[in-house]
């Protein structure tokens, strides 16, 4: 009788550490995978952070769009308008 109690014994152990060793699997599946999100979480905090910059300086200048001095800047410069009675200054292309 004795040698099958031993036999059973080392079966219940190899069990054991079958499920010992499956649950240590699945932990470290999920704690990769807990990690992959974190690391998408943090590159969607710091695109969100970037957009509200983007937002806030499209926020500013649609403020100084209405300014008429701003809008008469932008248009000399950008599109070369002139008043009228004024002579357009065309400056010589650099070579």
């Amino acid at each position: 009788m004795q040698p099958s109690r031993k036999y059973r014994i080392k079966w219940f152990r190899l069990a054991i550490m079958m499920t010992v060793g499956y649950c240590l699997y699945v932990l470290a599946g999920q704690q990769m995978e807990l990690n992959a999100v974190n690391h998408e979480a943090e590159a969607t905090r710091s695109r969100v952070e970037q957009l509200k910059q983007l937002n806030k300086s499209y926020v500013e200048e649609k403020a100084r769009l209405t300014t008429p001095a701003y809008v008469e800047r932008l248009a000399r410069d950008e599109l070369g308008l002139v008043k009228p009675g004024e002579v357009p200054y065309i400056p010589a292309e650099k070579k």
